[in-house]
This record gives C-alpha cells, sequence and structure tokens, in this order.
C-alpha cells in the first residue's frame, strides 16, 4: 500500500504523524467502543494518551523501518477494517430487528406461528464465521497508558 493511500484511509482518524528521531508515530482517534485485538509483535507499541468526547487517542509507534511501518500500516489498517465492520454489523442487527418487531405488531398470531427461520443456514453463517477466526493469522496490540 503506498504511503497516499494510507494516509487517506486513516485520515478520518489522523491527528497527527510524529518522527521521533528513529521512530514514527501516527496518533489516532478511534471511538472508545472500538476493540483492539492483542499484539504479538514486539517493534510496535500502542500508548493509549486518554479519553476525549467517547474517543480514545492511541498512538502506534514503531521504528523507522520498511517492514516494521509495513506491519504497522498493516495493524491499523486491520483495525479499522475490524471495528467498522462491527459497526456496521450492530446496525444492520438493530434494523433487523425492527423489522421484526414490524412483522410481530402487523400480522395475525396464527400467521407468526408458522413464521420459520432457516437455522441450519444461520448455524452455517455461524460455523463458517468461527473457522475464518481461529485460522486467521492476526497481530494484535497491547495498549499502555501514557506515561507507562
Amino acid at each position: 500500500m503506498t504511503y497516499y493511500n494510507f494516509l487517506s484511509k486513516i485520515e478520518p482518524y489522523l491527528k497527527t504523524v510524529r518522527k521521533l528521531k528513529t521512530y514514527v508515530s501516527y496518533d489516532l482517534i478511534f471511538s472508545d467502543r472500538w476493540v483492539m485485538p492483542k499484539n504479538n509483535n514486539t517493534n510496535i507499541e500502542v500508548v493509549k494518551n486518554g479519553n476525549e468526547n467517547g474517543n480514545v487517542m492511541l498512538s502506534f509507534v514503531c521504528k523507522i523501518e520498511s517492514e516494521t511501518v509495513n506491519q504497522l500500516e498493516e495493524l491499523i489498517d486491520q483495525i479499522i477494517k475490524t471495528n467498522k465492520e462491527r459497526e456496521e454489523k450492530e446496525m444492520l442487527f438493530r434494523s433487523k430487528v425492527q423489522e421484526l418487531k414490524s412483522i410481530f405488531e402487523k400480522q395475525k398470531l396464527e400467521d407468526l406461528k408458522s413464521l420459520k427461520f432457516d437455522v441450519d443456514e444461520i448455524s452455517s453463517l455461524i460455523n463458517s464465521n468461527e473457522q475464518d477466526n481461529e485460522s486467521g493469522d492476526r497481530e494484535g496490540v497491547i495498549v499502555t497508558e501514557s506515561g507507562e
């Protein structure tokens, strides 16, 4: 991914990019409801720099080395993709619950009793997602408080 493309992707979350001698730091602001995966990469450090208005500022720091910076960019990209997808799923779930509620309000009891859901299809979706998550080789982050 080119640097311009990466900056374009993170622009809505980006507060600053800093060069600290031989390190680079991306300061990003995310929702405090976002989840951060575990970190197995000792070359990347994530420091929590405070909360404000339901958001948290995290500094993603690594040495200025091609491979490490690429790993950092991939990690940030994965965090954004994962959490945006999670938010979209939550919105879709709420929408589907409202649709179902509307159906229950409008339909007769006898019609609702015959309502069926394809449980096999739902189970299949759940099982395929669990297998994808187990087989995925994702690196994560350890978040430390600033001043530690």
